[in-house]
């Protein structure tokens, strides 16, 4: 992800290499990628450059690779984030045209310096500290024409069971600086909360939403769990909101939305001007 100018900070990397260590495998990869490719909207990337702003865990890219893109640029600002993606680099044998790296959005030499035709930062800019400088950098290293694929966390204002947006944001702010005991506590309630919330209001299975969990980008609930206790800082915008930045402030076209309810991350694709 990109830089914080607050030392408070959640360690997504941490969190990332665990979840190789522990979580991924090749049915989770296979859904990464498909979820990719039916988000971009291209079944193939062959002859496509591609940008992986915050790579994480570096699922992502390794899906970018396996889809055929023609080079793979991968950054990270957190350093185990880095680790993590360049295990993978290493999985896939190597390859010469993807490159890895640190650094951040927030830097506008890092950013004059490279563009893509496909620029993607899936969940990773509103945990900048920055997020409308963050988005406003990330576009600017798309090629003219190419697209501009985000997700923004959804902006939830009035108070529902389970916490607006404003009250997860002190949450986050509570997590990275507690005990790491405290720490796992806070993860654990919140597992807790999901269950009961799930299984007793809602009236719904949510060890089948758990399940159902894997199917969603190639993650799993413990780690996702992990990433949005303790996801600081964090940043959020209605749909409505993204969509007018980037397109009156940034003069991208509009190709997709796909709405999200709740807290989770609406996702779009933007298109550059030729």
């Amino acid at each position: 992800m990109g830089s914080s100018t607050s030392e408070e900070r959640f360690s997504f990397g941490h969190n990332w290499e665990h979840y190789l260590d522990s979580a991924l495998d090749e049915s989770r990869i296979e859904i990464a990628t498909t979820d990719l490719r039916e988000l971009v909207g291209i079944e193939s990337l062959a002859g496509k450059s591609f940008l992986d702003i915050g790579s994480g865990s570096g699922l992502h890219s390794l899906a970018a690779f396996r889809l055929g893109a023609q080079s793979i640029t991968s950054f990270d600002y957190d350093q185990n984030s880095v680790h993590a993606t360049k295990r993978l680099h290493r999985q896939a044998g190597s390859p010469p045209n993807w490159q890895v790296f640190q650094g951040s959005i927030l830097d506008h030499a890092l950013v004059a310096a490279h563009q893509a035709d496909i620029v993607y930062s899936w969940g990773v800019l509103h945990h900048t500290g920055q997020m409308w400088q963050a988005i406003r950098n990330a576009s600017r290293m798309v090629k003219p024409g190419g697209l501009f694929v985000i997700a923004i966390y959804n902006r939830i204002d009035r108070w529902r069971l389970g916490g607006n947006s404003a009250t997860w944001q002190r949450i986050k702010r509570a997590y990275v600086n507690a005990h790491p005991v405290g720490q796992k506590l806070m993860v654990w309630g919140y597992k807790l909360h999901f269950v009961l919330y799930y299984g007793l209001i809602a009236r719904q299975n949510p060890f089948k939403l758990i399940r159902e969990r894997r199917a969603q980008r190639g993650m799993d609930w413990h780690h996702d769990a992990v990433d949005w206790v303790g996801g600081y800082p964090f940043e959020y915008a209605s749909v409505e909101e993204v969509v007018a930045f980037c397109e009156r402030e940034l003069g991208l076209t509009t190709l997709k939305v796909v709405p999200r309810s709740g807290h989770a991350c609406n996702e779009f694709v933007f298109q550059a001007k030729v």
